[in-house]
């Protein structure tokens, strides 16, 4: 099969082009535990090797099936490890702080993008102290960008001026530096908080919400990737082909800030990439995020709006689902509903949830309990102006990726025709 196309079931390929499809190419792919999300969709796809993939790698079971493939086949591949595995390649979230030369500042809103994805409103019903708990933490990034030398910037030193904060050497620093640059950002926002010492309590209970976020930048692991001399760049993957495996925990926590960090920051580089590298804003190398357990793993910051505007810049996701109950409780049911509208594919491998059969159930114009007893090697495909498919489920067993078993035989006795040592 001629061209770029991706594995959604059994004899059903979608063609990646999405000027020829009139589709984008976001999927979103339900089913739980053991239905074949990872050996049904991920890994085919992967073997593909029609794009740049950032893939999400619970237990790392992914790269031991794929990363020797994909380098023989000449893919740059980096492993982001955040489960306390061997560090590879490292990764700082302050790289991706833009810089204004001719003014000598740095991008406030990316400061503002760290700070509010390391300390999210939680708070719904009084948001007053994740808000202030977030004013700390920009006003210390931002003094540690301006102050500090480059080989310093970094979480680490955030870390350290929080562990100063009570003291008075952190006073002096912001004296320091409202004499040396009073038209400071770091200064302006510190202004904003300084006459909260006088109220301890407050005081100390805003810095205990910062220091509960800040406590996986006191992990030794974390500090390695942090500094670590080869680290991700996300421009490089809408430059060639590269695969990036971000390994995290399916039942440790601890790192999902930094995880969710690493996810929006990877679609915003990517999108600036496209609008200011490229004259039609299309990366030349498309990029696919592969977001496996994505409502378990990953909170992206207005993830809703972020799948309504990445088509035209050759940039996709595929949310991997258990169920939707999951997606709603994570985004809200507002939220949620348009994630899955701006996927024009859906593939539904069964489950137990009755919510969602329910869902697939009407979409499909078929009752709850056909969906939910559907045959196991079943699924059902639903593609934007098609009708919906009940369709079987891909086997990993059965892949070809470039070309299939009776061309590789016939390149291989070619080869040995050629080879003068094989002659007797």
């Amino acid at each position: 099969m001629k061209g770029s196309y991706r594995i959604l079931a059994e004899e059903h390929h979608v063609n990646n082009d999405t000027w020829v499809s009139g589709l984008n190419n976001n999927d979103v792919i339900i089913g739980p535990s053991g239905a074949g999300k990872t050996r049904g969709y991920v890994i085919p796809n992967i073997l593909q090797k029609n794009e740049s993939m950032l893939v999400t790698d619970t237990k790392g079971s992914i790269g031991r099936q794929v990363t020797w493939e994909m380098v023989e086949s000449g893919y740059q591949v980096y492993n982001i490890d955040f489960t306390g595995g061997a560090v590879t390649c490292g990764y700082n979230p302050f790289d991706y702080i833009r810089y204004d030369k001719a003014n000598g500042t740095y991008s406030q809103q990316d400061i503002k993008t760290i700070a509010s994805v390391l300390v999210p409103r939680e708070n719904e019903k009084d948001p007053f102290w994740d808000y202030a708990a977030r004013l700390y933490l920009e006003s210390m990034i931002a003094y540690v960008l301006e102050c500090l030398p480059k080989e310093e910037h970094h979480m680490i030193s955030v870390l350290r001026l929080f562990q100063i904060m009570n003291t008075r050497m952190y006073l002096d620093l912001f004296e320091e530096l409202s004499e040396l640059r009073p038209n400071s950002y770091a200064l302006g926002l510190y202004r904003m908080y300084e006459n909260n010492r006088t109220a301890e309590r407050m005081h100390e209970s805003i810095r205990g919400i910062l220091g509960e976020k800040l406590g996986i930048f006191t992990l030794s692991r974390v500090q390695t990737l942090l500094t670590c001399e080869r680290r991700i760049d996300f421009r490089e993957m809408g430059r060639k082909k590269t695969l990036v495996l971000l390994t995290v925990s399916d039942t440790d926590r601890s790192m999902d800030r930094l995880a969710d960090l690493f996810y929006t920051q990877a679609l915003h580089e990517l999108c600036r990439s496209a609008d200011k590298d490229y004259p039609d804003s299309r990366l030349e190398v498309p990029v696919r995020l592969i977001l496996d357990d994505f409502a378990a793993n990953a909170y992206i910051p207005d993830f809703d709006k972020i799948t309504s505007v990445i088509r035209s810049r050759e940039i996709s996701v595929s949310i991997i689902l258990q169920s939707l109950s999951q997606l709603e409780s994570l985004y809200g049911t507002a939220k949620a509903k348009t994630i899955l509208n701006n996927c024009d594919h859906c593939l539904y491998l069964g489950g137990q949830d009755t919510d969602t059969a329910c869902y697939i159930g009407a979409k499909a114009n078929k009752t709850t309990s056909t969906i939910l007893n559907m045959p196991l090697e079943d699924a059902w495909l639903f593609e934007r102006g098609r009708d919906p498919k009940q369709v079987r489920k891909y086997r990993l067993e059965e892949h070809r990726s470039d070309m299939d078993g009776k061309e590789k035989k016939e390149l291989e006795k070619k080869k040995s025709r050629e080879d003068p040592e094989n002659e007797m």
